[in-house]
């Protein structure tokens, strides 16, 4: 078999993975807190004093998840595994929208329920990833998108139905889908793939709203 017939297997071989993986995240819903939903804003003293304390809460958690560690490449990983092996996914919040209205009212919400119950959506797991990791000095994104079964884009309306994250390590930003890791391995084993994933192979199954955030050539560069 010569080598443009092995790229072809290769190739299909991929998009029947990525087919195959997608099943499990299905109708995510419009839990997700993007550019078009509003947040509510923490306007008074009590709400301020929850936002401090949820913040140092997290502090605390991510120095104690990476205290180990010493470079932000381990750093992050170390979060992203915690995450993974100890945020379950949240079937009951994706089917409850009463639930939902009361959960995804801000990140800092989000974060601290995610946290209190121990299960998230995607939204969930991308705001905690940042949040960690910038509590421990390391730059991430929360990225917003579509994703695509095979050459179809579920993409339903103009709000986002999916939610990821990227992360800036040794000068270059990474992709990253807590989510799909999760559903793509196990509760104690997390899918790797789905961790600092190539953008040529994120692309195929991920169309961020942001076209900078593709990170390939075709893309604009993130900055």
């Amino acid at each position: 078999m010569n080598f443009q017939k092995l790229k072809l297997v290769a190739s299909l071989l991929f998009l029947l993975f990525t087919m195959g993986f997608t099943a499990p995240i299905v109708a995510q819903g419009k839990t997700i807190i993007g550019k078009k939903t509003p947040y509510k804003k923490y306007r008074n003293t009590r709400s301020q004093t929850k936002l401090t304390s949820q913040k140092t809460h997290t502090k605390s958690l991510a120095q104690q998840i990476t205290r180990s560690k010493t470079t932000d490449v381990e750093k992050a990983k170390s979060i992203f595994i915690w995450i993974a092996t100890t945020i379950q996914y949240d079937t009951e919040l994706r089917l409850d929208r009463n639930l939902q209205k009361e959960i995804y009212t801000t990140e800092a919400n989000v974060i601290t329920q995610a946290l209190r119950r121990k299960k998230a959506l995607c939204g969930g797991y991308a705001f905690l990833f940042k949040q960690l990791c910038e509590d421990v000095g390391i730059k991430a994104e929360v990225i917003h998108g579509y994703t695509k079964q095979g050459t179809t884009l579920k993409k339903t309306s103009a709000i986002p139905e999916h939610t990821w994250n990227a992360v800036f390590l040794n000068g270059t930003w990474e992709l990253l889908d807590i989510t799909w890791a999760i559903s793509h391995g196990n509760p104690s084993a997390p899918h790797w793939f789905w961790y600092c994933t190539k953008p040529s192979d994120f692309i195929k199954t991920h169309v961020p709203q942001e076209k900078k955030w593709q990170l390939t050539a075709t893309g604009s560069t993130a900055k």
